[in-house]
């Protein structure tokens, strides 16, 4: 998916080039018909002959410009993107009005269910704290989110199966990872060094600058990517 994505990118920007250059190549086109016409009612010469030429030249670049239109429209239709994808910043601006033109006004994704976005505050199936101050206004009694969280206690009902070994299983986890990290941590050399029992405790102390080390992040990263 992310592949597909990132391939629909690509192909995008390198249209968006093509039709660039296109609609300069038709100007140019355009430009050297009129001339060629002005020079040949002027001189009465078989410039209309070249012009012809130019005329059937532009008409061919048009229908390319045309078909290189319609594809960018269906890779934007198809598209599930962020505009930071694209790192030109000209083609992050081409993109996003055709995104406009075709969707209407977007900000950086398509979003969907506008219209309950705009009237959630009201909507009955959105949160009821707020009904007992009437309509949305400056002043508002304050609630406490940890007291009146409480009201959705039980709600969930009882867990299956299946999501008490899930919580087992994370509980477990954590624990596993918990004993870990302590044991890490009390046979760290320099934890024991300088007579500390956490890494918390050691940031504290004045150890790192008494022990500079250089090149310790390039290391630490390379463990870390490891």
């Amino acid at each position: 998916m992310v592949n597909n994505m990132y391939a629909d990118a690509f192909s995008l920007e390198r249209l968006l080039h093509r039709q660039k250059s296109l609609n300069r190549r038709i100007s140019a086109v355009i430009v050297l018909i009129v001339a060629t016409l002005a020079i040949g009612l002027v001189q009465y010469s078989q410039s209309f002959f070249f012009s012809l030429a130019l005329f059937c030249l532009s008409l061919y670049l048009v229908v390319i410009q045309i078909s290189t239109e319609n594809k960018i429209a269906e890779i934007l239709h198809r598209m599930d993107f962020s505009l930071s994808q694209f790192e030109d910043r000209d083609t992050r601006e081409v993109v996003e009005k055709k995104l406009t033109k075709l969707f209407g006004n977007i900000p950086q994704r398509i979003t969907s269910n506008a219209e309950m976005a705009r009237t959630r505050g009201g909507d009955e199936k959105g949160p009821t704290w707020g009904k007992q101050d009437g309509d949305l206004g400056e002043v508002a009694n304050y609630r406490d989110a940890v007291e009146q969280g409480k009201v959705f206690e039980g709600l969930e009902g009882e867990l299956s199966n299946a999501e008490k070994m899930l919580r087992s299983a994370d509980e477990d986890y954590s624990q596993m990872a918990q004993q870990r990290w302590e044991t890490s941590q009390r046979n760290d050399p320099d934890l024991i060094e300088a007579g500390v029992e956490t890494l918390a405790e050691l940031v504290t102390t004045d150890y790192f600058e008494k022990n500079p080390k250089d090149g310790a992040v390039e290391e630490l990263m390379g463990q870390t990517s490891e």
